[in-house]
């Protein structure tokens, strides 16, 4: 898997199975919880599931819901803190309609609580506690707020990019309060168009490797070579007949080229490394890492802050001279 930040809670669901488990010992309730606030996002989510135990095949009872996830008994519930005094409580709503694709884990649905309650960048602390309300088994943790990242390039004064000369670009940032951990993904938004009028939408994802600041508020850099940008989307978007391909501009405003700059929390890049480890060829066992007091798991902050730019005419020109994406139906 590749280390960016869009894939962890890929991570964090996968990670959560790794766990070696005595089949002799005395069951003890624990909660694992795995969430990430994000100050831009519309609703926040947190994913509450059980550590299980039982006689027999592991990965069978995993397929069971009501092995790993809670009935409607917890009272979940994210507090705002200042100076160390609760000043405001939300109570999180249990959702457990989202689909889910088949796994390791029970599907087709997942249960998760969420909020739709603003995420401040003030200073304030965020808590999430979990009760069972049958048991009494109560788990919390709390984080610090990921603050907005500053972009110095691209250049908030120049609207377009350009792709179709050689050289490099280096994408530049900085990072705001308690970012340590960033990552770029650059969009190609497109759309298609078939034979009878009818039209989707599309993307087209260019990743690059998580950069890591030695404190916070450094600037991170990104750097990619300008031409590669054919070559990447080119393998990603199939040769297809009876379809032509334009720009996404269907939404006022917003360039086809969107750069998602992401920003998160040191845990966060702990809890990274822990579960992806640098391939040394040596066997290593995994050390636990968990930020939930009486569980397990990671509730921490991350950001995602977009900025969307046009392409230049020569840029546009280029997707009928490059052989990568020349027999794509590209009509600007």
């Amino acid at each position: 898997m590749k280390k960016s930040l869009l894939f962890l809670f890929a991570a964090l669901t996968l990670a959560s199975c790794s766990e070696e488990i005595d089949l002799t010992a005395d069951y003890k309730e624990t909660m694992v919880l795995y969430g990430l606030l994000d100050p831009n996002a519309t609703n926040q989510y947190v994913r509450i599931s059980k550590a299980f135990l039982g006689e027999g095949n592991t990965l069978q009872m995993a397929q069971q819901s009501d092995s790993i996830n809670y009935a409607n008994v917890l009272d979940v519930r994210l507090e705002r803190l200042s100076n160390g005094v609760v000043v405001n409580t939300y109570p999180m709503t249990r959702i457990d309609t989202i689909p889910k694709e088949n796994g390791v884990f029970a599907a087709p649905y997942q249960v998760i609580y969420t909020t739709n309650q603003r995420i401040l960048t003030d200073g304030s602390l965020y808590r999430i506690v979990a009760r069972n309300t049958e048991t009494g088994v109560e788990a919390s943790s709390t984080t610090r707020i990921v603050g907005s990242m500053q972009v110095f390039n691209p250049s908030p004064t120049v609207p377009v990019v350009d792709f179709s000369a050689f050289g490099e670009t280096r994408p530049r940032i900085k990072g705001g309060d308690n970012g340590r951990l960033f990552g770029l993904i650059m969009r190609f938004r497109y759309i298609e168009i078939d034979s009878l009028g009818a039209v989707t939408r599309h993307t087209a994802d260019w990743l690059f490797p998580d950069q890591l600041a030695t404190q916070t508020g450094e600037q991170v850099e990104f750097v990619y070579q300008r031409q590669d940008f054919y070559r990447i989307i080119g393998s990603q978007i199939p040769v297809k007949a009876g379809v032509t391909r334009k720009l996404d501009t269907l939404t006022v405003g917003l360039g086809a080229i969107e750069f998602r700059f992401y920003s998160a929390t040191e845990d966060v890049y702990t809890y990274q490394q822990l579960v992806n480890p640098a391939n040394t060829g040596v066997v290593q066992d995994r050390p636990s890492f968990t930020t939930v007091e009486n569980g397990l798991g990671l509730f921490s902050s991350r950001l995602l802050q977009q900025e969307y730019r046009n392409l230049t005419a020569n840029s546009l020109a280029a997707f009928d001279t490059s052989a990568y994406t020349r027999d794509l139906n590209f009509s600007f």
